[in-house]
Formats: C-alpha cells, sequence, structure tokens
C-alpha cells in the first residue's frame, strides 16, 4: 500500500512507484473486472499543511461488452491530483482514492469495437461472426447493428 509519511517528504518532494494486488479491493462489477495488478506513480510534495500528490494509474481491465457481451481487454490510464491537509506526523494512505479514480475510469458502457454488430434479438447469434435468419427476415443489412438506429 503506498502509505506517505509526511515528516519522510524531502523539501523537494519524491517520487513513488506501487503494484496493487486488485483482489485486496471491492473493484468487480458484473461487465468489469481488474483480475491483474495495477500500477501507480506518485509525484508527492508538501508545502506547509497540504501534501499535494500527483498519480498516474494504470489499471489492465477485462470488460463484457455491452453489444455481443465477449471479453475484451482494455487499460485505464488515469492522472489526477490528490491533495491533502496534514499534520506533520500524519501518514497519509492514498488506496482509497485511487481505488475510486479507477472506479470512475470504468466505461458506462463498454463496446470491445465501434463496428460491433452484438447480438440478435431473437435468436442471440453474435452477428459479429455470422448472420443470422433474423436480421435477413427483418430487411437489415448485415453491418446494421441490433436495434436498427439505436445504437448503443
Amino acid at each position: 500500500m503506498m502509505k506517505i509519511s509526511v515528516n519522510k517528504i524531502p523539501a523537494e518532494g519524491c517520487k513513488q512507484h506501487a503494484i496493487y494486488d486488485p483482489t485486496e479491493m471491492d473493484m468487480d462489477r458484473s461487465d468489469v473486472h481488474l483480475k491483474e495488478p495495477f500500477e501507480v506513480d506518485a509525484l508527492i510534495t508538501k508545502a506547509d499543511r497540504e501534501l499535494v500528490v500527483d498519480v498516474e494509474i494504470r489499471a489492465p481491465l477485462h470488460l463484457a461488452c455491452a453489444r455481443c457481451l465477449e471479453e475484451f481487454p482494455w487499460t485505464a490510464w488515469v492522472e489526477t491530483l490528490f491533495s491533502y491537509h496534514v499534520q506533520p506526523t500524519d501518514v497519509v494512505d492514498i488506496m482509497e482514492d485511487v481505488r475510486q479514480e479507477i472506479i470512475l475510469a470504468y466505461p458506462t458502457i463498454p463496446i470491445c469495437r465501434p463496428d460491433c454488430k452484438g447480438l440478435c434479438s431473437t435468436c442471440g447469434q453474435d452477428l459479429n461472426l455470422a448472420p443470422c435468419i433474423h436480421q435477413a427476415a427483418a430487411g437489415r443489412s448485415h453491418d446494421e447493428p441490433r436495434g436498427g438506429s439505436l445504437r448503443i
């Protein structure tokens, strides 16, 4: 865990690197999974009673496509700034803030690729793999996504 002892930060600041095990955190959603370790790089500075932590987070995620339900890899890259009002003897654990930033980076509607055709709403055929008789019967082209002009 990246715990920062305020009294150990030099006047010029310092850098820290950490690798976290996601199994210790509650970050999974039904369509988003963090299965692999993720990295955090931090530039830490202090001024009087303020601790400023400039972080870069790289979290490899496994997402389920909202159209075809196939799982695909995606990396959340987050750059953000944390600021804490501190006392000289404080120890600041930034892990909860890092966790929240990763969760906020999750795509609202994960899509494996822009041209994903999705599933047939009648038979469930993955239209990326092959057309189905329902698509032809409805008069849709194979390039038109499920739902016609209603796109996710």
